[in-house]
């Protein structure tokens, strides 16, 4: 069970890497804003758990043949499931930009007649153009 458990984890982590890798957005691009997020993981942790162990002492006991029964409290070690938090920095597109590709695009609510958006709604006009969304001639 242990050793099934650890592939899956393994795999899992392999695919999150592969995932990530491949579907991040560029770090160097300055419209990439990034936060911390947590998750929980399903762990198999070890425990001391306790049980009552029964052995025996000679003693003055004549009807048990000079043999008393003890009791301790001894550990061994089990496993059981587990929940723990980990954390993870996630990327995104800053507000008023949007993903496309590896990239994060400004964002213009209204189209750049003549001109490109350069900034969340700001466009840059061609010229002989103006406005706010580059159609005045």
């Amino acid at each position: 069970v242990v050793h099934m458990l650890f592939k899956w984890i393994v795999k899992g982590l392999i695919l999150s890497f592969l995932l990530k890798t491949t579907l991040s957005l560029n770090p160097d691009d300055p419209n990439v804003c990034s936060h911390w997020e947590s998750y929980a993981v399903t762990v198999q942790e070890s425990y001391a758990h306790p049980f009552d162990q029964i052995y025996y002492t000679r003693c003055t006991d004549i009807l048990n043949w000079f043999k008393c029964t003890r009791h301790r409290i001894s550990y061994k070690t089990a496993y059981r499931r587990g929940l723990r938090t980990m954390y993870r920095r996630r990327s995104q597109c800053c507000p008023g930009y949007y993903e496309s590709g590896d990239y994060c695009i400004p964002l213009c609510t209204e189209e750049c007649v003549h001109g490109r958006c350069v900034s969340p709604d700001t466009c840059h006009c061609e010229p002989g153009w103006g406005g706010t969304d580059c159609s005045s001639g």
